[in-house]
C-alpha cells in the first residue's frame, strides 16, 4: 500500500511540472504571437493613380534601417483580397500596383478603405497598411434617356409642376450632381428639388400658359452638372407636345 502511494505521489508531481512546462510554452507562444504585428501605417491617395506611381516611403515612414531584400520583405493581403501595392526593395518606396477605380471598389460609401500588409521574415513581422482612396470627379452627370417626351395640356394652369427625370453620378459628395440648368424659353421655369437621400431632381414650372396655335411643340435641353474641378456636365432633351 505505502509503494502505491508513493508511485501515485511520483506520478501526480511529474503531471504537475509538465502541465507548468506546457503552461509556459503556450504563454510564450502567446507573447510571440502578439509581438509578430508592429505599427501600423496609413496612407491618403487619389483614386486612378497610374501604375508605378508612389504612394509613399514605407520604410521611412515605419522606421526601417536595414536593407529591404534582407527580410525578404513582400507586400501581402488581408483575406486574399486584391493586392493593389509592390513595395520598391531597393528605395523602401510603396508603389501602386494596379488602378485603382474607386467607384468599382466602393460604389457610393462615403469612405472608401484598402488593406494590405507589409511582410519582413527572419524574424516575421507584419506591418498593416491603410488606404484611404479619396474619389476624383472623373465621371460626368447622366440621364437614363437623351430625350425625354412630355405631354402638356394647352389647358394646364399657370404654376402647373412636372417632374423630370433625375440625373445619375457615379461620383459622390461634392462630385456628384449639385444642380441643373434649363435653356431659357417663354414658358417654362426650373425649380430644383432635393429628395431625401440628397440626390436632386428638376421640375418644369409652367410660367405662362402654352398657346398651341403659336407653337404647336417645344423642345428644350435640361443641363445637370456637378461640383467638380474641373465641372462636368450632362444634358437631356425635353420635347413637349
Amino acid at each position: 500500500m505505502r509503494n502505491f502511494q508513493n508511485t501515485m505521489g511520483y506520478f501526480l508531481q511529474t503531471m504537475a511540472i509538465h502541465r507548468v512546462e506546457m503552461d509556459y510554452r503556450v504563454l510564450f507562444f502567446f507573447v510571440l504571437v502578439l509581438h509578430s504585428v508592429y505599427g501600423d501605417v496609413s496612407y491618403s491617395i487619389p483614386e486612378e493613380m497610374k501604375r508605378g506611381s508612389v504612394i509613399g516611403n514605407i520604410a521611412k515612414d515605419i522606421g526601417l534601417n536595414f536593407r529591404l531584400s534582407d527580410r525578404k520583405a513582400r507586400i501581402d493581403t488581408e483575406d486574399d483580397n486584391d493586392q493593389y501595392c509592390n513595395i520598391d526593395l531597393n528605395t523602401g518606396d510603396l508603389l501602386v500596383a494596379e488602378r485603382i477605380d474607386r467607384e468599382t471598389l466602393c460604389a457610393k460609401k462615403p469612405s472608401c478603405v484598402v488593406q494590405q500588409e507589409l511582410v519582413l521574415e527572419n524574424p516575421l513581422e507584419l506591418h498593416r497598411i491603410t488606404i484611404r482612396v479619396n474619389d476624383i470627379n472623373d465621371n460626368a452627370p447622366h440621364f437614363k434617356e437623351d430625350l425625354q417626351k412630355m405631354e402638356i395640356s394647352e389647358s394646364a394652369d399657370k404654376g402647373a409642376r412636372f417632374p423630370l427625370d433625375e440625373a445619375h453620378d457615379a461620383d459622390i459628395a461634392d462630385n456628384a450632381v449639385q444642380g441643373y440648368t434649363l435653356e431659357k424659353n417663354d414658358h417654362f421655369i426650373l425649380n430644383v428639388k432635393t429628395k431625401g437621400n440628397g440626390r436632386k431632381y428638376g421640375e418644369l414650372v409652367l410660367n405662362k400658359e402654352l398657346d398651341r396655335e403659336d407653337k404647336h411643340e417645344i423642345t428644350l435641353s435640361l443641363t445637370a452638372v456637378d461640383g467638380g474641378s474641373p465641372q462636368r456636365s450632362g444634358t437631356v432633351v425635353i420635347h413637349i407636345i
